[in-house]
């Protein structure tokens, strides 16, 4: 994930080790932070200058880290780390101003960027291996099982519509020209907009 920071891009690469930025032109490690972790899976997303990751397997940590620092910045640029509840393979998405995470055990959560702390957390049922999108107002997440779940964007709770494709769903759905295109094992759906 190449992210822009104070001082130019950052590569920012997600091991097991540790999560790191590179210099992607070449390949110095400019900083890194956080402890092993097995397998990180999901990809990170950037507001602002700082950058929101998860780190892992089995309900791992997730945390925010303000970008351009130098060499160990867990105390320096780490804003905050919440240590359990992150999603092991879909990514977070920022979206309106809040994070939203879709969890393997089903569990959907809204929580604020600022600090990481949970506004809301739902068990929505099925397992989500696809990363939540946002668009217009609204959040959707797909569970393997074929159901697209559109939530209320925002600091409330609401399940706007629940649909059933009846088809299992792993990969993260795209968006474009307001429709929403959705791969299952065996189509691809093409939902919204105009023809």
């Amino acid at each position: 994930f190449v992210a822009s920071g104070p001082r130019g891009e950052e590569l920012i690469v997600n091991t097991s080790d540790r999560l790191e930025a590179l210099d992607p032109t070449t390949g110095e490690v400019l900083w890194y932070t956080g402890d092993a972790n097995r397998v990180p899976i999901g990809m990170p997303v950037c507001h602002d200058g700082v950058l929101y990751a998860t780190r892992g397997y089995a309900s791992g940590p997730y945390l925010a880290v303000k970008l351009g620092g130098r060499g160990d910045v867990t105390r320096s640029h780490v804003l905050w780390e919440i240590p359990t509840g992150a999603p092991y393979v879909s990514s977070l998405l920022y979206y309106q101003g809040l994070l939203y995470l879709a969890t393997e055990r089903g569990i959907v959560t809204c929580a604020d960027p600022q600090n990481g702390a949970v506004i809301w957390r739902e068990r929505l049922g099925g397992c989500f291996t696809a990363s939540p999108v946002g668009a217009a107002g609204r959040v959707y997440v797909f569970n393997e099982d074929g159901e697209g779940i559109v939530l209320a964007a925002g600091r409330r709770f609401e399940i706007v519509a629940r649909n059933h494709l009846e088809e299992r769903i792993l990969a993260s759905p795209a968006m474009a020209r307001g429709r929403l295109f959705v791969r299952t094992d065996e189509n691809l759906y093409c939902i919204g907009g105009r023809a």
